[in-house]
């Protein structure tokens, strides 16, 4: 069972106000949702002169997939507007998930002999295709871009068919990694990347959201790992957060493989519009971590307690802390050899 705790602080005269909202606006909605209502209370019990009062309501979800399916409910218009609703009553919000009964408290493993500092000039790119392409202009496409293999000055190289692109910004995951930036201003510049790459991405993508990496933070667990999970996650961060919570959201996704000894390797960096980007809505973060196996990703990932009671309020609209957009691309491909391994410096 998964609790969810909501304070909520509003001055006592629209306090009625404010409970007339949730019970004829949220609740409905909210059971349908699979959220179930155990209490709402207020504190003090009693009213003040100061007029402030806080409005606390427990609710509770099946599981860890039943709070996933409501959770991906969040985002639609009528949510949003309702909370939007409620920010003009309110004070203060924050929604927080507490621990069960009995639960054990995992403090998470010491990764600090894991860190690494990332050499070379890496370059990331979502590819979104074209509607309606032929299995035979995807070949093409693929074709052209495996020739960047042949750029002088490349370390690595890595194109690979997203598995889910309907939550991805593209179909394609490619990635290149060359020696610094200048020997990729050179590669822009030879035949293959004028006469064979750039051609293909104009007449098979219809974006390509291509960005270079400035490296926050990085770490190795498996410098040799193959045939694995790559997962590639470009987030935006909202006009209005300053940059002391945006530096709180960079510690705690680096906390992440502390807490979740599957992301076996990891970098997170702040992304930087290419001048073969197409997309015109700027990324902030581009997160990535490497998996053994799919099982890896979909399984302990995704049921963590830090990723989805303490990471995710970052996204949530209804947390009360929101900072990064819900319009985000969570990306996750075949991965031959490890990136990573291969821009870990020393």
């Amino acid at each position: 069972m998964v609790m969810i705790q909501d304070r909520i602080d509003v001055s006592a005269d629209k306090l009625t106000s404010l409970q007339t909202l949730f019970r004829e606006h949220y609740l409905p909605a909210a059971q349908q949702r699979g959220m179930r209502l155990l209490e709402s209370r207020v504190s003090p019990p009693l009213l003040l002169a100061n007029g402030k009062a806080t409005l606390w309501q427990r609710w509770e979800v099946a599981d860890i997939g039943a709070w996933w399916a409501m959770r991906g409910q969040a985002g639609v218009a009528g949510i949003a507007s309702f909370w939007q609703t409620v920010d003009g009553l309110c004070d203060f919000r924050e929604r927080v998930y507490l621990s069960g009964e009995g639960d054990s408290l995992d403090s998470g493993q010491d990764i600090d002999t894991h860190q690494v500092t990332t050499r070379g000039y890496r370059e990331t790119a979502q590819l979104e295709l074209k509607d309606n392409l032929s299995d035979e202009d995807k070949a093409a496409l693929v074709d052209s871009l495996n020739k960047a293999q042949n750029l002088a000055g490349l370390e690595a190289f890595s194109l690979s068919e997203n598995m889910a692109p309907e939550y991805a910004a593209g179909h394609y995951t490619f990635d290149l990694l060359f020696k610094d930036s200048q020997a990729a201003l050179a590669a822009r510049e030879t035949n293959v990347w004028r006469e064979q790459i750039a051609p293909a991405l104009a007449r098979y993508c219809a974006s390509c959201h291509a960005v270079t990496l400035d490296t926050i933070g990085a770490g190795l667990r498996a410098s040799t790992l193959t045939n694995a999970i790559k997962r590639t996650a470009f987030f935006r961060v909202l006009p209005e957060v300053d940059s002391s919570v945006a530096h709180r959201f960079e510690q705690d996704l680096l906390e992440m493989p502390a807490q979740i000894p599957q992301i076996l390797n990891w970098r997170l960096s702040r992304a930087i519009a290419l001048d073969w980007n197409t997309n015109e809505e700027a990324w902030t973060y581009v997160w990535e971590q490497e998996f053994e196996s799919l099982d890896d990703l979909l399984g302990p990932y995704m049921t963590h307690p830090h990723h989805w009671a303490h990471i995710d309020r970052w996204f949530d609209p209804e947390s009360g802390v929101q900072a990064i957009d819900v319009n985000l691309s969570h990306a996750f491909s075949a991965l031959n050899e490890s990136l990573m391994a291969r821009e870990a410096q020393g």
